[in-house]
Parts: C-alpha cells; structure tokens; sequence
C-alpha cells in the first residue's frame, strides 16, 4: 500500500465518522422542527430560539461542507482525529441545547432558552474558537485563501457570545443573532461564490 492510499483511506474514515455525528445534529434539528407541526397548540415558537436552530443548520452544512479540505491534511495522528471529531460533536450537543429531551420545569423555549443561556452560549462559543482552530488546521494555503475575512469576524462572533451567555438582554440577543446569521450566509458566499 502506497503513502497516497493510507492517506485517502484515512481521510474516508474521518469523513464517514463525521458524517455521522453531524447527521445526528441535523437528525435532532429536524425532529424539534417538526414538533412544531405535530402539536402547534402545545409547542409554542420562540422567534430567538427559531433564530438559533437556522443558525445551527447552516452552521452544520457549512460545516460538513468545508471539511472536504481535510483532504489536504496528510498527516493524521489520534489528537487531530479527536480535535475533529469533538468538533463535529459540538454541534451535536448545541443540536441538543435546543431541543432537549424535557421541556416539563420550563415555561416553553422561551424561558427554556433563558434558563441556559449561559449553557448554550459556551457551546457557541466553543464551536466558533474550535471553528477557528480547524482553519488554521486546514493548512497555510488555505488560511491565506481566507486572510481577508480571517480570523477578525470569529474573534468578534466569540467575543458576542461569551457576552450574550452573561447579560440578559432582548435587545443583545436579537442583535448577536443577525449578526450570526449574516456572518454565516457571508462565510458560505465568500468561501463558495454562491449561496
């Protein structure tokens, strides 16, 4: 077996392992959707909450979809395996945050969402600092690809949820979500050409 194959071998193996924590993300993100329909009496929306769950399913997508750059990583050893991994576990367990298995000691999403904030907005935390570690992973060439809107717009997106998971305010919170979801739409435009 040649060095080009083990490579290869051992980059299909990360993929099919990520592709599986992320399909329970979006498993979990799609079957709190559709609670909503199944029993809209019961599950009230929460325009915040609803934000984040878009937010998390553009994150997931944009997340599976750039790991095809992984293919340029040729040297794999158990941390970066683990790094990556944990990564995709992430959204995982934000996936979870919003939609736990038992809402009952909850007044619905809303105050659901306010009880954990300082939960929830960890998570987002920790997924944008370990987004930015998995860049710098990815390689010189690629980090250049990116050094324009690199690595500014993360540091700011950590910044406003390590602030968002200590305050309390509506106001706050709507705008950190905007500019989460434009960050988002923009990083997909920027680093494909098209949405």
């Amino acid at each position: 077996m040649n060095e080009s194959s083990i490579h290869l071998d051992t980059y299909f193996h990360i993929r099919v392992i990520l592709g599986m924590v992320t399909s329970l993300a979006i498993t979990r993100l799609l079957t709190g959707l559709a609670r909503f329909m199944q029993h809209p009496g019961r599950v009230h929306v929460y325009s915040l909450h609803i934000g984040w769950v878009v937010f998390l399913l553009l994150e997931v997508q944009r997340f599976w979809w750039f790991e095809y750059t992984l293919a340029s990583v040729t040297e794999w050893n158990f941390a970066r395996y683990a790094f990556v991994t944990g990564y995709a576990a992430l959204h995982f367990f934000l996936a979870t945050m919003l939609f736990p298995d038992d809402m009952s000691e909850f007044n619905g999403y809303k105050g659901y969402m306010e009880a954990r904030r300082g939960w929830f907005f960890s998570l987002v935390a920790a997924l944008l600092t370990v987004d930015l570690i998995d860049t710098l992973l990815k390689g010189k060439q690629y980090y250049e690809h990116l050094a324009l809107a690199f690595p500014g717009p993360e540091v700011t997106l950590i910044t406003g949820a390590i602030i968002a998971a200590n305050i309390k305010s509506k106001t706050y919170h709507k705008l950190y979500l905007l500019l989460c979801l434009s960050a988002q739409i923009l990083l997909i435009v920027f680093r494909t050409g098209s949405f």
